[in-house]
Order: structure tokens, then sequence, then C-alpha cells
């Protein structure tokens, strides 16, 4: 959220009458570190202290930057405080950061805040001005990576009541002003957006915010507000924050991958042509699409990526990743995945399985698993059916003997080695030309 200058507060004078704990610990060509000597260096990740923690805000500059265009300027002051120093810098101890208008200045408690950050880069973009909190709060809330910050496409507040409020009042702006920013975007380019941020109304007035709008972008906010709400079709209906994705790609080497928080918060998934990526994390990682959809995420992923032409990304930290014929059409083509050993079998640990569909009728999938030891195994699916079937053998020999389907759902024994799995995906959502994303639960108990 942002402060202005003018919020009274009693602390000593400095950049707006106000002074907040910290020590100089270096600087940047767009930035000022400053550390609470209160901070713990054990409390939080090293990457968000001296030269780390330097490297992180270069990096989320450089990653911004590649989208916004933000021009070179006065430099960003970040102090990281301790918990215990919030609440006098940004007015609450349930803050986890400000940023202050007219200072390019941030308090939070970690690093890097992109919600703050994004207000400064915003301010250098804007030469310092700051529309209504509808505007303001909802492009800090709509551009970031690693971020769950979406909200539900469904409208809980008409544009009017949005335009009006507060984030102090009602955190539904944020919510609000992140749906319609990113629709923005999206549609009619960040090029345009910025424009627009530059020009809309400061005053929380729905008369001059719709004339403005209108004026502006030759459109009505009543036509707008209404398809900021549709949910697209094959949607999880949460509207997730954009990426830049200028990062480089994952490697999928199978080589371990060094977790570096400074400079890779996230990997941009390269082309596979198809091929699924088995990515391997032992505490956990979400994939995501560049625009803002949801992918599936937790302890190992395998994931084939839609042939949709849209572009994702994967959280770090990641062990491995690697790309194959993991989940084929034909039994006998598919690669053994092997179940990995941070995998706690035995305490409801699964595998997700993210498949692409792209026809309007059922169809098959394989997979071809290695066990450690004997598990039971319940497959589980998100897409909502009650009549797609599953199949463990030991073989390619599906339908026989001891093979034999069962339903979604119901457990199933996976013996030592290698098993063979069938899935049924199910027909792609109605009424879409996209893919359709089927994911896969595999419980190990």
């Amino acid at each position: 959220m942002t402060r202005p200058c003018a919020l009274l507060l009693l602390l000593a004078a400095s950049a707006c009458g106000r002074s907040v704990p910290g020590v100089l610990v270096g600087e940047t060509a767009h930035f000022r570190l400053y550390v609470d000597p209160a901070v713990d260096p054990s409390s939080v990740p090293s990457y968000m202290l001296g030269d780390d923690g330097l490297a992180a805000l270069e990096t989320d500059w450089a990653d911004k930057q590649s989208m916004l265009g933000m021009p070179e300027g006065p430099k960003i002051d970040y102090h990281l405080l301790s918990l215990g120093s919030i609440a006098g810098a940004c007015g609450s101890a349930d803050d986890e950061g400000c940023e202050w208008e007219g200072s390019l200045e941030i308090d939070a408690i970690s690093l890097p805040n992109q919600h703050e950050l994004m207000h400064a880069y915003m301010a250098l973009l804007s030469s310092g001005y700051f529309p209504l909190p509808l505007i303001a709060e909802g492009t800090a809330q709509a551009i970031g990576c690693n971020r769950a910050d979406g909200w539900p496409f469904f409208n809980e507040m008409s544009w009017e009541q949005a335009v009006m409020e507060v984030p102090a009042a009602d955190e539904e702006v944020y919510g609000q002003g992140g749906l319609l920013t990113r629709y923005l975007i999206r549609t009619q380019g960040i090029d345009a957006f910025v424009r627009y941020y530059r020009q809309a109304p400061a005053q929380r007035d729905p008369a001059l915010f719709a004339a403005n709008f209108a004026a502006f972008w030759n459109m009505s906010i009543d036509d707008v507000w209404a398809a900021v709400h549709t949910i697209p079709p094959a949607s999880d209906g949460t509207d997730q924050t954009i990426c830049p994705c200028s990062l480089p790609p994952l490697p999928t080497d199978g080589q371990p991958i060094p977790n570096d928080q400074a400079t890779a918060p996230y990997w941009t998934l390269p082309d596979t042509m198809g091929d699924p990526l088995a990515l391997a994390s032992s505490t956990g990682l979400s994939v995501w699409e560049c625009q803002g959809a949801l992918n599936p995420g937790g302890e190992v992923v395998l994931f084939q990526p839609p042939p949709d032409g849209r572009r994702r990304y994967v959280t770090n930290p990641i062990d491995s990743a690697t790309v194959g014929p993991y989940l084929t059409d034909s039994c006998t083509a598919s690669a053994p995945i092997a179940i990995p050993a941070p995998l706690p079998i035995g305490s409801g640990s699964f595998l997700q399985v993210s498949a692409a569909q792209a026809t309007n009728v059922p169809t098959e999938a394989y997979l071809q698993i290695q066990a450690p030891v004997a598990v039971h195994l319940q497959v589980l699916i998100e897409t909502p059916s009650s009549t797609q079937l599953t199949e463990v053998c030991d073989s390619c020999a599906f339908d026989q003997g001891a093979c034999q389907p069962v339903a979604v759902g119901a457990g199933q024994e996976l013996a030592p080695g290698t098993s063979y799995l069938r899935l049924t995906l199910p027909a792609r959502v109605a009424s879409t030309f996209l893919p359709s994303n089927v994911t896969f639960g595999l419980v190990f108990n």
C-alpha cells in the first residue's frame, strides 16, 4: 500500500518528517538498501541481506523494467525492517510494507516486496503522480511473479463503490483494482495502460472517473466492468498476477539446480515441443502462466505444456528438471518416472500430473512409474467427472488378469519397481477452442 507524506506519525524527522531504523548496507544503480539493526539474520532468508539483497532488488528491477520500461532516475530507498519496527514505519503491525508517496521509500519486512516496488516503479513512470486507489493499488497488485495475489472473477463490488473506497476501509479495492488493471493490460497493452495511469483522476469521484475512462479508452466503464468479471473458458475462476517472464529458461538436463533466490526467483519454461516436463522439488513448487492463469503445483509435478502458445514459468527452488516422453498415448512409448527420495511415501504425499487435452472426446494417457517401495495408490482428478477410469498394471497388458480398470478415487496397489498407469483424460472443456489442463493427483499412502 502507499502512504501519503502528510500522514502524521510520532517519529523523528526524516523523509516526510519520519525516520525508520536502518543501516545503509550498500547501493546499486537503482537502490539503496538499509537494514534494521533489530533484524535477526537467522529469521530472514540470506538472499534478503547485504549484497544478495541488493542483487534481489536489481533482479526485480530488470524483470519489471523489461515490461514497464521505467526510466533511470532517483534511487529507491529500501528499508528492510524487523516485525517490531513495521508498525512505527507503516502505521500498523499488520502491514507487510508500505511505499511513501513523493519519497521513493519502501519500508517492508521482506525483500523484494513486489507490491511496494510496483508503487515505486509507477512513481518513476508518472513523475510521482498517484491516481485514485482503485488504479494505484490495482496496478501494484496486478503485476508480479510467484505471487498468490490473484482474485476471484466474481463481482462483489460495483465500480462506483470501488472508486469511492480506500484500502484501509475495504481490502476489496486491491482485488477489484487488480482485476481491472490486468484486463486493461491484456486487452489494450502495457504502454497504453501506463499512459492511462499518468492521467487517471486522483479524486474518488465516480462521475469523474467514468467520464475520464470513456474519454481515454473509448469504452464505457459499465461494459468493461462486466467483461472484467466474466470467467474465461477453462479458467479455475481466479485471475492471477501478470509476470514479465524475462528471466532465463529452466535447465532441463536433470542436474541439480542452484537455489539462488536473489538472481533466479523463478525460471521460465522452455519450449518442449509438447513433451512433458518432470519437475522435482522437495519443498513444493507451482507452474504459472505468464499472463496470470494459475496452474497446479505440488511436491513433484509432471507438466505437459498445452499447445496454446502461452508462456509459463515455475517457482524456485526446484531440485531438477528433465524433458521426455513421460506421458504418452502408447504404453510402450512412455519413459519411466522415479518417485524421488524426498517424497515421504506413506504420508499421503502426491505426484501431480497436468495433462493437455485438446480433443472433444476422452482419450487415454500412460505413465511408467518406478516406486522404491510398495505403496497404496489413489488417483484423484480435479476435473468434475465421476465416470473416468484408471488402471495400474505391472506391464502394458491392461484389461487382463488382475489388471482391471477402477474408478477415479479407488485405491490400487503399486508394487516396488516399475508399474504402468493408464489415465483417462475427459474431453476438453466445452465451448472453448483452447486445450484443457487435466490435473491428476497420484496420492501415495
